[in-house]
């Protein structure tokens, strides 16, 4: 028992996870002040639940980087391969102390991510950088009850590696050998998620208010890549930033393959580090 628990723990990485906190006004979010590795990766976070190291009054210039699981890497990616730290260590070589804010958790929309920061501010950030795919054209809030009831949002940190490993893989594996298949979206059952989400207009209203420079970076999915184009919400999503006059990157400008792809949507450490080669150089046309 004891050489399964150190192999759990050591060699898979099993035992520790970050967790979550809820919220009234963005759902959720990981918990503040968190120094954890899972997987092997470290997953840091700071007073305010960034994925990202604690503010500074030495800070300088100060980007937000917002987004869902894509921009958040979650235990996947270790803190030194994030889009987002490979981007500070990059430009700080230029502008001393500059710092890129990680503001993500996993299924936010925009505006899980503009709730966030209608509460906690800007940060006296210069530039916004947003980070997101084409289902989240609708993809709302539901303010449905997740955080320690849904594996995907723990609140406490597993017993044991080896029942942290039972209980999140084997089991549901086993349970699918015999035609069980639990509905990992059961929580949004009844919710009507067909409005256009909010989030979009209103980050485009606040930054324009608060003369902050915005980015919006459309993240595609593998089936899009393949098909050289956008799905339907995609497409629709193309349109409506285009009629608001914002700076919009197009992801199959820079994702061409599904290299650096986990899953359909979801980035691994090579991914992160193709982001940053894409965010770079409109980034620094933006704080020169």
């Amino acid at each position: 028992m004891l050489v399964g628990e150190l192999f759990a723990r050591y060699y898979l990485g099993l035992g520790s996870t970050p967790v979550y906190i809820e919220s009234s006004e963005y759902e959720y979010i990981y918990a503040p002040d968190q120094d954890v590795k899972r997987f092997g990766n470290r997953v840091i976070t700071n007073a305010y639940s960034m994925r990202s190291l604690p503010l500074s009054k030495k800070d300088g210039k100060r980007i937000l980087l917002i987004g869902d699981s894509v921009v958040n890497g979650g235990p996947h990616v270790d803190h030194e391969d994030l889009v987002s730290t490979l981007l500070e260590n990059d430009l700080k070589k230029q502008i001393d102390n500059l710092r890129v804010l990680n503001i993500s958790a996993g299924s936010w929309g925009p505006d899980n991510a503009f709730a966030y920061v209608n509460k906690h501010g800007h940060f006296d950030a210069e530039l916004i950088v947003l980070v997101f795919s084409s289902h989240d054209y609708n993809d709302n809030m539901h303010h449905r009850k997740v955080v320690g009831e849904h594996p995907m949002w723990p609140d406490s940190q597993p017993l044991t590696a080896i029942g942290d490993g039972f209980f999140k893989y084997a089991l549901p594996k086993i349970k699918s050998w015999f035609g069980y298949k639990e509905n990992e979206y059961a929580y949004l059952e009844g919710f009507d998620d067909s409005a256009i989400n909010s989030g979009w207009k209103n980050f485009v209203n606040y930054c324009e208010t608060n003369d902050i420079d915005l980015i919006i970076y459309h993240h595609p999915e593998t089936g899009e890549i393949k098909n050289g184009e956008w799905n339907k919400k995609g497409r629709k999503l193309q349109e409506m930033l285009a009629n608001m006059d914002v700076e919009l990157l197009s992801g199959l400008r820079f994702e061409t393959s599904a290299k650096g792809y986990r899953d359909n949507i979801h980035l691994n450490k090579e991914g992160h580090h193709r982001l940053y080669n894409a965010l770079l150089e409109p980034i620094k046309s933006k704080i020169q």
